[in-house]
């Protein structure tokens, strides 16, 4: 093998796969009263030091102290707190310290019959860390669970399927994530079949200058026809396009 090139294998970073958490009994609840639109938002006056190099660009960054609210957008779903979602803001703080970007997710398992908490799992953004684009905290979260459990269905995992114990026949997840979802972490969230989704930070927020995560350009090129769009794309009309579709209809098959 050439030496060179096994020395760039050797150093690659696989990604990281949190374990689970194991619940202490607590039953699962969130407190879902809407909040005063016209209260101070809480605050706990964490202000990071500035360490970037050229000291001068520290004024330009001033620690934010509430979120950008755009009212139709977020109107009707804003509530107090909770545990989950502020761990989730731990883990994206957290994540800075391990290379990877300022978010972070947490996935609680919840027992159906009882609504007890078995467990939970907490991950965070790893994409400069291992070099995948994809590698984002709730993409993270979801495969460190379903590779725990073995399933890919979030909504409704049964006993009988799997890899870890659970009381009840049934049992399923919720996801708390540090920031609004972006396009790609929303699909997954609902490929996983997660009925229910908390977030803290918006979109606005992940897009203010010195942070710069933002995702406008995604969801204006979606809203578009694709001849519109910045992105060239062309769907191409080939003979064997529908010859997957075709064999997974009349072949046995895991519907997903």
């Amino acid at each position: 093998m050439d030496s060179k090139k096994q020395s760039v294998s050797s150093n690659e970073k696989k990604p990281y796969l949190s374990q689970p958490i194991p619940g202490n009994g607590e039953l699962f609840h969130v407190e879902h009263d809407p909040i005063d639109p016209s209260a101070t938002q809480p605050w706990n006056g964490f202000v990071p030091k500035c360490t970037l190099d050229d000291q001068d660009q520290c004024k330009y960054f001033p620690a934010q102290t509430s979120n950008i609210i755009v009212d139709e957008v977020y109107e009707k779903i804003r509530i107090k707190s909770n545990k989950w979602i502020e761990m989730a803001c731990e883990e994206a703080k957290a994540s800075i310290g391990e290379e990877g970007g300022p978010f972070g997710a947490v996935i609680v398992q919840i027992d159906d019959d009882t609504q007890e908490i078995i467990r939970y799992w907490k991950n965070h953004n790893q994409v400069t860390a291992i070099n995948d684009p994809t590698a984002h905290a709730e993409v993270m979260t979801i495969r460190s669970v379903c590779a725990s459990l073995g399933v890919f269905d979030l909504s409704k995992i049964e006993k009988g399927h799997s890899k870890l114990p659970q009381k009840s026949e049934t049992s399923h997840c919720v996801i708390f994530s540090s920031a609004e979802p972006c396009p790609m972490c929303f699909s997954a969230i609902s490929w996983a079949s997660l009925k229910h989704m908390y977030f803290s930070a918006t979109r606005y927020d992940a897009a203010v200058q010195g942070v710069n995560f933002s995702d406008e350009e995604i969801y204006n090129e979606l809203s578009k026809p694709y001849y519109q769009r910045s992105m060239k794309v062309f769907q191409c009309s080939t003979p064997n396009s529908l010859d997957a579709f075709n064999t997974w209809k009349v072949v046995p098959h895991t519907d997903y």
